[in-house]
């Protein structure tokens, strides 16, 4: 239980509103320690790998 606790400490879920596609948001993951974001729910993300308009609002260094 703990480490999972710890784990969640470290990082916070935003939601952003697609610019493109109105009512539609990104669940962006942001690295709490770093402040930059670490993954995101969009197909960008999730099929190509390439940070999102979400993920560079928030930060993303890769």
């Amino acid at each position: 239980m703990a480490n999972s606790e710890a784990k969640s400490d470290r990082y916070e879920t935003i939601m952003i509103e697609s610019k493109i596609r109105e009512g539609v948001f990104h669940k962006v993951i942001k690295n709490l320690e770093s402040g930059k974001a670490v993954s995101c729910s969009c197909k960008c993300w999730s099929k190509g790998n390439k940070p999102c308009i979400g993920m560079r609002t928030i930060g993303y260094s890769g």
